[in-house]
């Protein structure tokens, strides 16, 4: 296998900016319309300038999940409490963000994600990984709790709280939640 030659900055300028096209593309439609053909019809190139730019669809994929990745955590961080909380009033907080519609697209696309990587899928699973443990992460930084096991396990249990908020809502059921809140 060759390496794939490097790019002139202004290739690198076009292929940042059709990879923000095809990151929108699929946080709006889903990974199952990504193919190449719609992706490259989002990004108003032909497949084979997309082919130019990314070695395959694959990559195509990660990379513009990685980037949404990005935008998810710059929505978290301005979600962030001021202070950090205990895991219950921290739970509270983190399930209005997970319900709002600033967030959901994201958590649909990371619902995706998460089946595919079910499916055995070894690049997305990986790519779900990733962001599954960002996200714990951030939960973690978020607690007051200054046992380190304490709050790795209050993270995992807000997290999988706000796991349960985020398929009752993929299936019509938000309403029952927000009873809760």
């Amino acid at each position: 296998m060759c390496a794939r030659p490097q790019r002139v900055s202004a290739d690198v300028g076009k292929r940042d900016a059709i990879l923000e096209k095809l990151a929108a593309f699929i946080l709006a439609e889903g990974l199952e319309a990504a193919t190449l053909r719609a992706m490259a019809k989002a990004a108003g190139q032909s497949d084979r300038m997309l082919l130019y730019y990314f070695a395959d669809k694959d990559e195509i994929i990660a990379e513009a999940v990685t980037l949404l990745a990005g935008q998810l955590t710059a929505i978290l961080a301005a979600n962030s409490v001021p202070q950090k909380l205990r895991k219950d009033p921290l739970h509270a907080h983190l399930d209005g963000v997970v319900l709002s519609d600033e967030v959901w697209p994201y958590l649909r696309l990371w619902l995706d994600l998460a089946a595919r990587a079910a499916r055995e899928d070894a690049d997305l699973s990986a790519v779900a990984q990733g962001l599954g443990q960002g996200f714990h992460q951030w939960i973690e930084s978020q607690l007051a709790t200054t046992d380190p096991d304490l709050r790795r396990k209050e993270a995992t249990h807000i997290m999988i709280g706000l796991e349960g908020i985020v398929v009752l809502r993929a299936v019509g059921m938000q309403d029952l939640v927000r009873e809760l809140l």
